[in-house]
């Protein structure tokens, strides 16, 4: 058991310090000189492109087959049965409600973040983005 715990411990401090480290990261590099500022977006659209990248792959293969299942008992409790995707559908619906929401506090925000610019977030592309 103690092996276990050793385990544990262990990797909670690692993916703390990962964590600690994407997430300074950034800071060094927004801090980075000025005639470097272009490759510094470019480096942190990769790594946020990365990071969605980290989090559909999380949800796909490990959070979508637990709700599914989960979903699955609390549907056969009310003795329901449906070929519908009914777990998939909640998880686009919370997606969906989150983007709306992120758009909305954008558009009617008056000031402009003051850490990250949005032209961050495509890369100081001239086509746009869906996050302006």
């Amino acid at each position: 058991m103690t092996k276990l715990l050793v385990a544990k411990i262990l990797c909670m401090v690692g993916v703390f310090l990962f964590m600690l480290l994407g997430s300074l990261l950034p800071v060094k590099i927004i801090q980075t000189d000025f005639e470097k500022a272009h490759r510094s977006k470019k480096i942190l659209s990769l790594c946020n492109t990365f990071g969605g990248g980290v989090f559909l792959a999380t949800c796909f293969n490990a959070l979508l087959p637990a709700v599914r299942e989960k979903l699955q008992k609390v549907l056969s409790l009310g003795h329901i049965s449906t070929d519908y995707p009914l777990a998939e559908t909640i998880a686009m619906l919370g997606f969906f409600v989150t983007v709306f929401l992120e758009q909305v506090i954008l558009t009617f925000r008056k000031e402009k973040p003051s850490f990250i610019d949005l032209e961050t977030f495509n890369a100081g592309s001239d086509a746009g983005s869906d996050s302006e």
